[in-house]
């Protein structure tokens, strides 16, 4: 079963930014859905028993110039 996290993420826009997080979020070893929204500033995760370390999905969220206010 997979376990949803909400994470708060400064810097999103617009749609362009929802989907640029979202798409690399889903490539994320273990992210089974991502879903932003930057009218909430919000990026919901679902993730599975495989996820590993959430430093990747901090890491993937500043690598698109975005940043990760909670974990």
């Amino acid at each position: 079963m997979a376990e949803q996290q909400v994470l708060t993420v400064d810097g999103m826009s617009c749609t362009g930014c929802e989907r640029r997080i979202t798409s690399a979020l889903r490539d994320v070893s273990g992210v089974t859905e991502a879903l932003a929204d930057h009218k909430a500033g919000t990026v919901t995760l679902a993730v599975g028993a495989e996820f590993g370390s959430p430093d990747v999905v901090r890491q993937t969220i500043e690598d698109l110039g975005y940043e990760l206010v909670n974990e």
